[in-house]
C-alpha cells in the first residue's frame, strides 16, 4: 500500500490544526520542546479525525475521547458508542513514510490487555480520570473492537497477526466481546473521507407518480409521469446537489432558445408541456415503492441525480419564481428513473448515452470524468473554486483569481507537457484536450496530479498570458502579431524551465510567482521573438504561420533550444538528425532533450 499523498497530507495537518487540535485533552507534559509538543498534538488530533469518521461523531466528542500522550501504554483513544454497544480501542501512526509494524501491535496489544484487565494505574492521567465512565462501558458493551489507523505504508502481517493473538486467545476473559477483526483505518480511506467533505451532498427525498410502470430485470427501472410542481419543489431543496451528475447545469433562459421556449409554453399552454417535452432521466442508489397504486405510487430515493432534464427543471423553476402568480399544476414530464449508482461506470454510461441526444459540446462529456470531481473537491481545501462544467463557469471566471475553468487547466497542464504537437493543438484544435477519451486529455489529467500542481501551473498560464497579451497590445506590427498569436510557443518554451517550481507540494504565492516569472519571461519572449523574426509574418500572415503544425513545431524547437542554450550543443544537434519513423510525436528524442536539459527558474 502507498502512504497517504503529499498533497492530502497537507490537507490533512490543516484540518487537524485548525478543527481538531483545539478540542484535545491539555498535554500532560509540557517541558518537551515545543517542536515536540506540536508533532504529538497532530498525532492526537489524528486519532479524533479517525474517530470521527469512523463513527460519524462530532469533532469535539471525538477529540475528547483521546488518551495518546507522551507516556500513554499503546492506546490513543478511548470511545464507547451506546447505541452499538460497542467499545473502541484505538492506536494510530502518524508518520507518512512508516508501516504500523510488528512492534506498534505489541505496544498496542500490551495497553489493550492492560485496559480491558482495568489496570487504570498502569496508564495516565488522560485513561484515570475515566475511570468511571469506562467502567460504565465494561459493565454495558457487547462488543469491543481494535482499531488500527495509520498514513504510512501499511498495516504489516506480523503486526496483524500480533494483534490477532489477543484476539483468538479463548482463556482471556474478554474472549467472546474482542471482535474476530481489526478495523483497519489507512490511507486510501483518509483521502476517500476528506475528499467526501467536499461533495455537494446527497439528496434523499421522495417523487410521486402517476401511470408508475416497474421494469425489473437487469436494471430496476421506474417509468411514471410527474407533476413538474413537484420537479421545481425538489429543484429549490436541493439545487444543484439534484444535479451532480449531470453534464450540464442549468444554462439560464438568456442564453438558451430550447429554456425560453419552456418558459412559453408553461405561460401560454401548461396543459400541453408533456407533448412538447422530452422528458426527465435520473439514477438513485435505492429507490422504494412501498405506498400507493400503479395509478399513484410514491418513490422513495436515495442518492437521486437527475442526469437529462436540468434543463426542463431548472427553467420551470426560474419561470415559477418569476411569475408567482402563474399555475403550472396541469403540467407534467414523464420521468425515468434507473437504480444505479451515479457515479460508477453504468451511471456514467447512461448519462452519456442519454445526453447524446442533445446539443452538447464534447468538453461537457469531462465532467464524467470522476477525476474533475475529485480535483474540485481537492482545490476547495486550497481556497479554489474549480468549475469543469464549461456552461456553468461563472461570469467573472476570467478575471477572479480564486475561480480555475478546466479550459484554464487544461491549457496550464498542456504547456508543461514534452509533446511538440500541443501547442499547435492549444491554438487550432483544443477539442482534442477537451475529450476525455482522448490520448490527450488522459495525459493532462493523471492520477498523479495534484491541486496545487494544478493551481501553480494555472498560475504560471496566467501570468505568461497577461504578460504577453500586453506586450501584443503595446508593440505594432508582426512582432505584436506574434505574441497574439505564437502566445503558446512562448509559453511552452518558459514551461519547461519552471517545471520544478510548479511541481512543489505547496501552492505559490502569486507574489512568487511574480518575482520568479519577470525577468526569465521577459528574457525567453525576446529570445522567441528575435528566432522567430525571420520567418514569421515574412511575406504571410502570422496566423497563417500559426495554423500550420510544421512551422509551429520548427519554432518551437528552435525557440527551446535558443532560451536554453542549446543552440551550439553537439548533444542537441546529433539529436536533430537522428530520424526514426516511430518516434511518438515529431522530433520527440529532441523535445525530451530539450525539455530535460532547460535551465530551472
Amino acid at each position: 500500500m502507498t502512504a497517504l499523498p503529499t498533497n492530502f497530507l497537507n490537507i490533512l495537518r490543516n484540518k487537524l490544526e485548525k478543527e481538531f487540535v483545539p478540542h484535545l485533552p491539555e498535554l500532560l507534559n509540557k517541558e518537551r520542546p515545543k517542536a515536540d509538543q506540536d508533532k504529538k498534538q497532530l498525532s492526537r488530533a489524528f486519532s479524533g479525525f479517525v474517530l470521527h469518521k469512523m463513527l460519524n461523531i462530532g469533532i469535539a466528542d471525538a477529540a475528547k475521547s483521546v488518551v495518546d500522550d507522551f507516556d500513554d501504554n499503546g492506546l490513543d483513544a478511548i470511545h464507547y458508542e451506546a447505541t452499538s454497544k460497542t467499545l473502541y480501542l484505538v492506536q494510530t501512526k502518524f508518520r507518512e513514510r512508516e508501516q504500523f509494524d510488528e512492534g506498534d501491535a505489541i505496544r498496542f496489544r500490551s495497553g489493550a490487555d492492560l485496559l480491558l484487565g482495568q489496570r487504570y494505574d498502569r496508564f495516565n492521567a488522560n485513561v484515570q480520570c475515566r475511570k468511571d465512565e469506562l467502567n460504565n462501558a465494561f459493565d454495558e458493551a457487547e462488543r469491543i473492537q481494535l482499531v488500527v489507523a495509520y498514513i504510512g505504508t501499511g498495516f504489516s502481517a506480523h503486526a496483524n497477526a500480533a494483534l490477532k493473538e489477543l484476539i483468538a486467545d479463548e482463556d482471556h476473559h474478554e474472549f467472546g466481546r474482542l471482535q474476530p477483526d481489526v478495523a483497519e483505518y489507512g490511507p486510501d480511506k483518509v483521502q476517500a473521507d476528506l475528499l467526501a467533505e467536499q461533495s455537494v451532498g446527497v439528496v434523499n427525498d421522495s417523487l410521486r407518480l402517476s401511470k408508475w410502470q416497474h421494469l425489473g430485470g437487469h436494471r430496476d427501472t421506474h417509468i411514471g409521469v410527474a407533476l413538474l410542481s413537484d420537479l421545481v419543489a425538489l429543484h429549490k431543496k436541493h439545487n444543484k446537489a439534484l444535479y451532480e451528475r449531470n453534464i450540464r447545469y442549468f444554462l439560464g433562459s438568456r442564453e438558451s432558445d430550447v429554456n425560453k421556449s419552456i418558459q412559453e409554453t408553461l405561460r401560454t399552454a401548461p396543459d400541453e408541456f408533456f407533448y412538447l417535452n422530452n422528458g426527465v432521466t435520473a439514477l438513485a442508489d435505492l429507490v422504494e415503492a412501498p405506498q400507493g397504486t400503479k395509478a399513484n405510487k410514491l418513490l422513495r430515493l436515495r442518492g437521486l441525480s437527475v442526469i437529462n432534464g436540468a434543463q426542463t427543471i431548472s427553467s420551470a423553476a426560474e419561470f415559477v419564481a418569476q411569475n408567482p402568480l402563474c399555475d403550472i399544476s396541469k403540467a407534467k414530464v414523464l420521468v425515468t428513473v434507473i437504480k444505479a449508482d451515479s457515479e460508477g461506470a453504468f451511471g456514467r454510461s447512461v448519462t452519456r448515452a442519454r445526453n447524446h441526444q442533445n446539443p452538447v459540446s464534447t468538453g461537457n462529456f469531462a465532467s464524467l470524468d470522476p477525476r474533475q470531481e475529485e480535483l474540485r473537491r481537492e482545490l476547495n481545501y486550497l481556497g479554489y473554486s474549480y468549475h469543469y462544467r464549461p456552461e456553468a463557469t461563472p461570469r467573472n471566471a476570467e478575471v477572479s483569481a480564486s475561480i480555475i475553468t478546466i479550459e484554464q487547466a487544461m491549457k496550464a497542464l498542456a504547456l508543461f507537457e514534452v509533446d511538440s504537437r500541443y501547442p499547435y493543438w492549444l491554438k487550432n484544435e483544443i477539442s482534442r484536450f477537451q475529450n476525455a477519451e482522448s490520448s490527450e486529455y488522459k495525459s493532462l489529467f493523471t492520477q498523479a496530479l495534484t491541486g496545487a500542481q494544478l493551481v501553480n501551473k494555472v498560475k504560471f498560464f496566467r501570468f505568461v498570458r497577461d504578460v504577453l497579451s500586453s506586450n501584443a497590445v503595446a508593440t505594432r506590427g508582426a512582432e505584436g502579431l506574434f505574441y497574439r498569436h505564437g502566445i503558446f510557443v512562448v509559453a511552452a518554451a518558459m514551461a519547461k524551465k519552471f517545471r520544478n517550481r510548479v511541481n512543489e507540494a505547496d501552492v505559490l504565492k502569486q507574489e512568487q510567482i511574480n518575482q520568479l516569472l519577470s525577468i526569465p519571461l521577459d528574457e525567453c519572449r525576446q529570445h522567441c521573438w528575435d528566432t522567430a523574426r525571420p520567418i514569421v509574418g515574412q511575406g504571410r500572415s502570422v496566423l497563417t504561420f500559426f495554423q500550420n503544425q510544421g512551422n509551429t513545431v520548427r519554432l518551437l524547437d528552435a525557440c527551446m533550444a535558443t532560451t536554453n542554450g542549446l543552440v551550439q550543443s553537439d548533444a542537441y544537434q546529433a539529436l536533430k538528425n537522428v530520424a526514426d519513423k516511430n518516434e511518438a510525436f515529431p522530433q520527440e528524442r529532441v523535445f525530451r532533450y530539450l525539455t530535460t536539459q532547460a535551465p530551472q527558474i
